[in-house]
This record gives structure tokens, C-alpha cells and sequence, in this order.
């Protein structure tokens, strides 16, 4: 099998070629010479002249001459009719013609329009309720027992979940045997889906709100209330599993609504197992 081998009477570098040549590179045998296709094209002009027909502001009056940008022209200004396409031949016919953008033009009406405004402010004045004021539609509106109603977590599942749940050592397993030998003060019942604060503020704001359109009703919902200013009270400590913003078992559960700036109104939440 025949390689490929190269010349050796083709030259191989530029000095080669130049004493075969002549130092003339610009002959077409040259390998090295550079191919032109063709002149470079113009740069197309950035602006045309056209006539307005009309009053643009930041441009001129109507009747005046202005450079406009080519694709401003084609899209907008012509199809509304601002403006109309001028040739040379025209501009030629047009004695001393002047050819300029006023970029002033019609600023002076608006800049006018805003030192008047600066002169003349409108004034906003937002009413605020008083905390005595809040604290005392809070009383009225909110009813002493609030009910919340949650689907229960059966027995049979509540004790899948506790069997599931590994034991550490041995002492844990005997003291958890001697705790279910004792009998418990108050069985508490899970329920799916918590209580949580904003669910009791949501509520809250829900009764303040349809009470009719009367002033004081209006002014009830205005009372601001968040999740942060409902506290739950825990007689017996937070136990385990349980949070301090979310109520997870049925029962009666006193809460304190924090007014800002007023009283602290006490309200009962009973959460009652849904049928």
C-alpha cells in the first residue's frame, strides 16, 4: 500500500515562495493569495427625512422637516399619518430648507403640568383606629367560643404510629410500660389538620367583615390582626409533638388576642371532631 508522500519541489514556506515567484504573491498560481468576493457594503443611514404631519412632541410642528429613524417611520409614523416620506428631489425644490429635530418642542406643557402638581400636592390622610378603639370592636365582634371542626385520627392508627416508633434502650421501654399501667388524667384525641393561629385570625377577620355595612363595621375591618398576636395557652407545658402556634388534639383551648397597643382579650377555641 502506497503512502502519501510530498513534493519535494513544492515550496514550503514563504521565503520559497517568494524567490519562486518573484516576490509577487498577488499572481493567481499562489496558494496564499487572499480571495476578495467583493466590496464591503455601505452602512446603511441611521435616520431618514421625512415631513411631519402633524405636531410630535420632541420632534417639531407641523409642516417641519426632521430626521426619523427608518423603522420609526415604517411602523408607526406612517400608518397613523404623522409623517410623509420626502425625496431628494423634493428636499431640492425646497428653498433654505432646514433639516432639524426640536427635542424641546412640547416639553414646556408638560414640565408646566408637573411643577403644578409639585405646587399643588394632594393630600392623602390615612385614619388609624385607636388601640382602645381596636380593643373595643374586638370585644363586640368576636364571639366567646370559637369552633373549628377536624376530621379524628382513629385509635387503631394513633397506636400503628406509636408501635412504629423505634425505642432507644430498655429504660425508655420501661418506664413507657409503668406510664400506660398508670391510668391518664384526660385522653387527648389527633386530629388531622392543625388549628394553627392564622387559621384563628383568618376566622376572626371572617366575623369582622360580615357584619353588614354599617360605620362600625367598617371600621372593624380595619382592626389589624396577624398570626404572631394570637397566643395559645398551655396548662400543662408544651408536650411533645405539639407546637406552640398549632393546636393538634380536640378539646377547649384558651387563647389571648393581642391588640396592639390595647388590651389582651381572652377568647375559648373548641375544636369538635367532624361527622
Amino acid at each position: 500500500m502506497s503512502s502519501f508522500t510530498r513534493s519535494s519541489m513544492v515550496p514550503q514556506c514563504f521565503a520559497c515562495i517568494r524567490q519562486v515567484l518573484g516576490n509577487d504573491l498577488s499572481l493567481p498560481l499562489s496558494p496564499f493569495r487572499t480571495q476578495v468576493r467583493g466590496k464591503k457594503k455601505l452602512r446603511l443611514p441611521t435616520t431618514i427625512n421625512v415631513k411631519l404631519l402633524r405636531d410630535v412632541r420632541g420632534y417639531g410642528r407641523k409642516g417641519s422637516i426632521v430626521p426619523v429613524a427608518p423603522g420609526r417611520m415604517r411602523n408607526i409614523w406612517y400608518p397613523s399619518k404623522r409623517a410623509e416620506y420626502m425625496t431628494d428631489a423634493q428636499l431640492k425644490a425646497i428653498p433654505d430648507v432646514v433639516i432639524e429635530r426640536d427635542f424641546t418642542f412640547g416639553m414646556e406643557q408638560s414640565t408646566e403640568g408637573q411643577e403644578a402638581g409639585q405646587d399643588d400636592p394632594v393630600n392623602i390622610q390615612i385614619k388609624l383606629l385607636s388601640p382602645d378603639k381596636a380593643t373595643q370592636l374586638v370585644k363586640t365582634y368576636v364571639p366567646e367560643h370559637l369552633e373549628f371542626y377536624r376530621p379524628v385520627i382513629s385509635a387503631g392508627e394513633t397506636e400503628a404510629v406509636g408501635n412504629a416508633m423505634p425505642q432507644r434502650n430498655n429504660s425508655a421501654a420501661v418506664d413507657t410500660s409503668k406510664a400506660s399501667e398508670t391510668p391518664a388524667k384526660s385522653q387527648s384525641i389527633a386530629i388531622y389538620g392543625s388549628v394553627s393561629t392564622a387559621d384563628i385570625v383568618a376566622k376572626i377577620k371572617a366575623l369582622m367583615t360580615l357584619k353588614g355595612d354599617s360605620a362600625e363595621s367598617v371600621e372593624a375591618a380595619r382592626v389589624v390582626l396577624n398570626p404572631e398576636d394570637i397566643r395559645i395557652e398551655r396548662k400543662d407545658g408544651l408536650q411533645v409533638g405539639e407546637e406552640r402556634d398549632r393546636i393538634k388534639t380536640l378539646g377547649d383551648f384558651t387563647i389571648y388576642i393581642l391588640v396592639k397597643g390595647g388590651e389582651v382579650v381572652q377568647r375559648v377555641v373548641k375544636v369538635k371532631a367532624q361527622e
